[in-house]
């Protein structure tokens, strides 16, 4: 590691924003097509299906513009809120079922 990296000179800031309904209706119709597979590919395969689209996803990015950093930063924070969505709504739908 570099000493640009360990002062975190290059980190860079992202921000979430909030999904457009195109990228709400993608992210949906995606989900809509990997459902069949739930049952056959477990969660460990779903994940390593998805993961691997990412990964495809990130290296189809033009690097003049974005970075392969950059492209994970945004895959990290897109992750961490949709966790967070998850769990929000899982703490909402067991607060009334005692």
């Amino acid at each position: 590691m570099g000493r640009h990296e360990r002062e975190g000179r290059f980190l860079m800031r992202t921000k979430v924003v909030a999904a457009t309904p195109d990228m709400a209706a993608c992210r949906m119709a995606m989900v809509a097509a990997m459902q069949p597979y739930a049952d056959k590919l477990g969660g460990e395969g779903m994940l390593a299906v998805a993961s691997a689209l990412v990964g495809q996803l990130v290296a189809m990015q033009d690097q003049r513009v974005m970075t392969p950093a950059m492209a994970m930063a945004i895959v990290a924070k897109n992750i961490e809120s949709a966790n967070q969505e998850v769990l929000t709504n899982l703490a909402g739908a067991s607060a009334g079922s005692a």
